[in-house]
């Protein structure tokens, strides 16, 4: 009995002890960005990566609220795969608050990356006050032989205050409200008419 009382004192010992080596060697996927924004500012958002060892290609997608923020459309590739990456910048869906299909590889029969870096880059503009999360998701690392590397996620957020300039709206929403007001002048104008 004293044996083994022992023997799992010893285990939990060696279990407490690997632990924090353990949770510092794990691949971490973040999101960084400015903690406040003025309404009217354009800012960047990264997705950084670090404690990975033999990186060779990810995908993920970023999630966002459109009614507080709007993707530009300039996304770029991050510092850790500029030493020859097959790029691909996601699609932007700035009704639905997406960026999807975010990808980048390695070219060519080679070791995958180790360490620690920027994967991508996000250019936001704030569109009105309010918080926006910004999300990450479907995100899928694979090493030089395209197993999946395990990681952990850290998401982050924005905060925009209504402080800058008030938004232009879009080219689009102006047309709608002409036409909707050229229509109800029609209406009221055939009312007035009978």
């Amino acid at each position: 009995m004293k044996r083994t009382m022992v023997l799992v004192a010893s285990l939990a010992a060696l279990v407490v002890l690997t632990l924090p080596g353990l949770a510092f060697g794990d691949t971490v996927v973040s999101v960084s960005s400015p903690a406040t924004v003025s309404q009217g500012d354009t800012f960047t958002v990264d997705v950084d990566i670090a404690g990975v060892t033999d990186l060779f290609a990810y995908q993920l997608d970023l999630g966002f609220n459109p009614s507080v923020l709007q993707a530009t459309g300039t996304i770029t590739e991050g510092n850790f795969f500029q030493s020859g990456g097959g790029f691909v910048p996601g699609t932007v869906d700035n009704l639905g608050g997406t960026i999807v299909s975010n990808a980048d590889t390695l070219l060519g029969p080679a070791p995958g990356l180790d360490g620690v870096g920027q994967l991508i880059v996000f250019e936001f503009k704030a569109f009105a006050p309010g918080t926006s999360g910004l999300d990450l998701a479907n995100i899928i690392l694979l090493d030089s032989s395209f197993n999946e590397i395990g990681f952990t996620s850290a998401e982050g957020s924005v905060v925009v205050t209504g402080s800058g300039p008030t938004p232009t709206p879009e080219a689009s929403t102006v047309v709608l409200l002409v036409v909707g007001i050229l229509a109800l002048a029609t209406v009221a104008g055939r009312k007035a008419a009978r």
